[in-house]
């Protein structure tokens, strides 16, 4: 029972639920972190309308039955805390929970309506806890206003103050992680990342790539040797040293759906890169992109073609409204 990368054959899934999204009191650490571009009066506090949560449940339920389907143990969040702690959502899973190997990190993410996020696993993770996972959480942040840079136009927002980071500000390739320096994750973080995993891991910074959220629409390991790359971001230059001598897919075009409301958008249409690997050989993709489907396919990696009707509005794509608990090793 493990996770050390993101291509090795699934077993086991979180699968998250778009039930309860919405836009949660405003503060310094919701705006700095999630709309630092939009004016707070443009960003609508409240739930979002019910057609969207209702689309983007009947995605989920797909995904979840397509997973079943390939024989893959399926869990969904726990919402009886839902309303307690003024949580922004449960859709990404992936945001708030790192599986190294065999140990569950609960992530201190920069947002103050994500620190009780995780109780809606907690049932999952006391199950493999009983069944011998470790369990850890990092340090809960207290968020100071002075954690946070005034000016974040093109720049990380984040000061090193505190210990801080989201789980996607990670890529596991086994014993190496990636972690990205962003608006999600700063180098304190990063530091106590490689303090807890010790000699074991290294935890390699990157730094001044993309300065918004999360990495995992901007690099994706697809299996031992290969990775997929933003090329809007990622260039000969300032690619990771990781993966210099990897093979690369390099995708310059993703489609983004057009905008329904008129609520801020939570993600670019790079959201579109955002797949989850089966296994080496398959991959979940977004049905609308069609050069990553095709240069995938082109890699000897087949497809299953879904969608998430709402993916740049609510942020997450295939790999982030899922969790990993346990691929083969």
């Amino acid at each position: 029972m493990s996770v050390h990368n993101d291509w090795a054959p699934l077993r086991e899934i979180i699968v998250g639920t778009a039930k309860g999204y919405r836009i949660p009191p405003l503060n310094k650490s919701f705006v700095k972190s999630q709309f630092p571009e939009y004016d707070e009066d443009d960003i609508p506090v409240g739930p979002y309308p019910d057609w969207v949560i209702e689309e983007a449940e009947e995605d989920l339920e797909i995904l979840s039955e397509t997973l079943r389907s390939l024989g893959v143990v399926v869990h969904r969040p726990d919402l009886s805390y839902a309303d307690l702690h003024d949580n922004w959502h449960y859709y990404s899973p992936r945001d708030c929970t790192l599986i190294v190997g065999d140990t569950i990190i609960e992530t201190p993410s920069p947002i103050l309506n994500r620190q009780y996020e995780t109780w809606g696993y907690r049932k999952i993770f006391n199950s493999l806890w009983n069944n011998g996972y470790k369990w850890i959480k990092a340090p809960t942040p207290i968020l100071f206003d002075e954690s946070f840079r005034e000016d974040t136009d093109g720049v990380p927002s984040l000061h090193n103050k505190e210990i801080l980071f989201e789980a996607p500000n990670c890529v596991k390739v086994n014993t190496d992680i990636l972690f990205q320096i962003s608006n999600t994750g700063n180098t304190k973080g990063a530091h106590w990342l490689q303090s807890v995993l010790g000699d074991e891991y290294k935890v390699h910074l990157c730094e001044d790539l993309y300065s918004y959220a999360h990495l995992d629409s901007t690099i994706i390991p697809l299996r031992e040797g290969l990775v997929l790359y933003n090329a809007s971001r990622v260039n000969h230059d300032n690619e990771p040293k990781l993966f210099k001598s990897w093979d690369k897919i390099w995708v310059d075009k993703c489609y983004g759906a057009a905008p329904r409301t008129n609520l801020p958008w939570g993600a670019s249409e790079w959201i579109g890169l955002n797949l989850l690997s089966v296994n080496p050989n398959l991959a979940i993709v977004d049905k609308k992109q069609k050069q990553l489907i095709k240069k995938l396919n082109e890699s000897k990696i087949e497809t299953i073609e879904l969608e998430l009707r709402h993916d740049r509005l609510l942020a997450g794509g295939f790999h982030c409204v899922t969790l990993d608990l346990i691929r083969d090793e």
